[in-house]
């Protein structure tokens, strides 16, 4: 998914952003991780510790080095 923010300021001034989002499955998250040299001790279905599944759609994870 790609969208582009336009801000426009009290002064006139207009800036231009733009992003691109990548959705991952939990499995393809945790292959990236592990694959970056991290090992995975959890993943939360939210920022609140949810399990996934159960939260606000945001995988959260817990790695370590």
């Amino acid at each position: 998914m790609s969208f582009t923010h336009h801000y426009v300021f009290p002064d006139g001034e207009e800036r231009l952003s733009s992003a691109t989002l990548r959705f991952r499955t939990e499995d393809e998250l945790r292959s990236s991780v592990r694959s970056a040299g991290f090992t995975v001790e959890r993943v939360h279905g939210g920022w609140a510790g949810q399990a996934v599944g159960a939260g606000d759609g945001e995988l959260v994870v817990v790695a370590r080095a």
